[in-house]
């Protein structure tokens, strides 16, 4: 399941799906052109040919010396192929110290995108030069990277909370093949040296589809009042599209916007923890939900529906588990449509200050 997989530990770099300023916790915004005009989230090869002034603090492929943009390519291109080859060494030597010196989470997530990419060919895609060497050291505010595409209206955007001082690069490898991959690396140059500074991964397709595939279906589906299913899928598209969670592009916020425009009454102010969704079942127990999202399923083959809610300890799991299949229930009893495409639930009992309760349910355990 991509929830909790997906991520990469990260020192000394904080960023922002859910982190705060000096989160050392990144998750998982490249955008294809295709049908109702989607334009790319990030520079195509067709546009970065062309040139145009850079921003002061971000230069994008197409306007960068031909020695820095090779230089940056080689690095990415040369980490994602140790990665594919499982060879946490290399990836460890070729990161900087701060990562380097804490890489058990690291080491972890490299052998598991390791098994997911075996036989993919990899390519280099964008790339992004970030100078944050004006920033003062000890600053837990965002660092701010405006990076207008050549030749468009569009542009990308970062937003990196806690960021150093110094000089920054952000490649995108795709790993096509039979299961695509995103492999994307924020770098840190060190001297004439790129070094790994965080390492953003994830699937670009769910249950055989492609975030462009989730986008559309989204938006008919809302066409057709099937609101609650819409907004998931909505979800699943900014999901699969976005690089980062720090990253954003004006594709992206296109997306969010017509996301929170389709979204039924109830999700009018968000859903989160300060603004939940109360679901009451047959016997009058309530559930916070704070999250309603999907996540493809280990083999990539199917998409489950995903539920959060707040919940008091409960120390008996039979007791903990019953109460997870309860909340399911209340949420599917409330608007059904959301069976619809999905091939399971998992849901998430969050308790404060405690791992969440977990659990895993077919649909033929929630009639």
């Amino acid at each position: 399941m991509r929830h909790g997989l997906s991520i990469m530990h990260l020192q000394a770099v904080g960023g922002s799906r859910h982190t705060t300023p000096g989160s050392t916790i990144f998750r998982r915004a490249a955008l294809r052109a295709g049908a109702l005009s989607l334009a790319a989230a990030a520079c195509v090869p067709a546009l970065c040919a062309q040139t145009s002034p850079p921003s002061p603090l971000c230069t994008t492929q197409g306007v960068m010396s031909a020695d820095m943009r090779q230089g940056i390519a080689n690095t990415a291109l040369g980490i994602a192929t140790a990665i594919q080859s499982n060879d946490t060494a290399r990836v460890q030597s070729m990161s900087a110290p701060a990562l380097a010196a804490n890489f058990d989470a690291t080491s972890y997530i490299v052998r598991s995108t390791a098994a997911k990419i075996a036989g993919n060919s990899l390519r280099v895609t964008q790339l992004f030069r970030l100078d944050a060497s004006s920033r003062t050291a000890g600053d837990t505010g965002e660092a701010t990277f405006s990076c207008p595409l050549s030749g468009s209206s569009s542009e990308v955007d970062f937003g990196i909370a806690g960021l150093p001082p110094g000089i920054y690069a952000f490649a995108m490898v795709e790993a096509s093949g039979a299961r695509p991959w995103l492999l994307a690396f924020l770098l840190e140059q060190q001297g004439t040296a790129w070094k790994v500074a965080g390492f953003y991964q994830h699937a670009r397709t769910a249950a055989g589809h492609d975030g462009l595939w989730y986008w559309t279906t989204a938006r008919a589906d809302a066409k057709a009042g099937q609101k609650w299913r819409a907004w998931v899928l909505y979800g699943e598209a900014d999901q699969l599209l976005r690089a980062a969670n720090f990253m954003s592009s004006s594709h992206l916020d296109q997306l969010r916007t017509e996301r929170r425009s389709n979204a039924p009454p109830e999700l009018s102010e968000g859903l989160n923890a300060n603004t939940p969704l109360v679901i009451k079942s047959k016997q009058g127990a309530e559930f916070p939900i704070t999250d309603l999202s999907s996540s493809g399923t280990e083999d990539g083959k199917g998409l489950d529906l995903v539920v959060h809610f707040r919940a008091d300890p409960l120390a008996d799991p039979v007791a903990a588990r019953g109460r997870n299949v309860a909340a399911a229930k209340a949420l599917l009893l409330a608007h059904p449509e959301l069976r619809e495409g999905f091939t399971g639930v998992s849901v998430f009992a969050d308790t404060a200050g405690q791992p969440p309760f977990a659990t895993q349910h077919p649909w033929t355990e929630l009639q």
